[in-house]
């Protein structure tokens, strides 16, 4: 008798640990199950705020780059204007040397 009641407590025992066991494994399950799509988010976001700032930076360098060539542009196109007023005044005095020549 002894040993068909301990061998119920055993059994009662066993149900109950595994009953245990198999509410745990649910629930973590259950919880992994929910949190994995937010990690994945998280990762995602993390990724785009990467991008993001990679963009920002290739832009910004594309900014100075632009700058720095409106600047030489402006430099180049202001020497061709004096090159030009010089010329157009060297055209002035030799169309005078012309005139006083001719008469």
């Amino acid at each position: 008798m002894q040993k068909n009641s301990d061998n119920r407590i055993r059994k009662v025992l066993f149900n109950e640990v595994s009953l245990i066991i198999a509410t745990v494994s649910l629930v973590s399950g259950m919880i992994f199950w929910v949190m994995n799509p937010q990690k994945n988010l998280e990762v995602q976001i993390i990724k785009l705020e990467s991008r993001v700032e990679s963009n920002q930076t290739v832009v910004a360098a594309l900014e100075k780059i632009k700058n720095n060539d409106f600047v030489e542009l402006k430099e180049k196109m202001d020497q061709i204007e004096t090159r030009q007023i010089e010329t157009i005044k060297e055209i002035a005095v030799l169309q005078e040397l012309v005139k006083q020549r001719v008469k």
